[in-house]
């Protein structure tokens, strides 16, 4: 291999790398972009929203995952300038662990009182005693059937 193809060879792998490097930042953008709400836009995360906040929101972002900072830090960082509201998906602590699990216990109870209706309903049904026919029912029924 000559010297212009190592060159070339050196040159090509360091673009490949460069470009791989800004897809994953992409990437990344991305993803936080879309866990946070557009403060403009109505039930439209950042990633989604093409409001001059977000598009600056989403350039805040691409700069600190250029800093080293993590998800969680640069999450942070925009609860500690908008709010809890600025995330699609609230923080599971607190008040908002209830409300998380609220339906789960709402169902769960719903279910645990329909099981225990059906069952104090079938053993009221299997409580309830036949009794026999008297004579004259008996008759009756025998002569009813005899006519048919």
């Amino acid at each position: 291999m000559s010297l212009k193809g190592l060159f070339l060879f050196v040159v090509g792998i360091f673009v490949f790398g460069m470009i791989s490097a800004a897809e994953d930042i992409d990437n990344r953008v991305r993803e936080i972009a879309h866990m946070l709400r557009c403060p403009t836009c109505q039930a439209l995360s950042v990633k989604e929203s093409d409001a001059g906040l977000s598009v600056n929101m989403k350039e805040r972002i691409r700069e600190l995952l250029q800093e080293g900072k993590s998800e969680e830090e640069i999450l942070e960082f925009f609860v500690e300038r908008y709010g809890e509201w600025i995330l699609r998906s609230p923080k599971k602590e607190g008040f908002s662990l209830l409300l998380w699990t609220l339906p789960g216990l709402i169902l769960l109870v719903t279910v645990l009182l329909l099981f225990q209706y059906l069952r104090k309903k079938s053993l009221i049904t299997s409580v309830v005693e036949t009794r026999a026919l008297s004579e004259k029912e008996q008759r009756q029924i025998d002569n009813d059937l005899k006519r048919l």
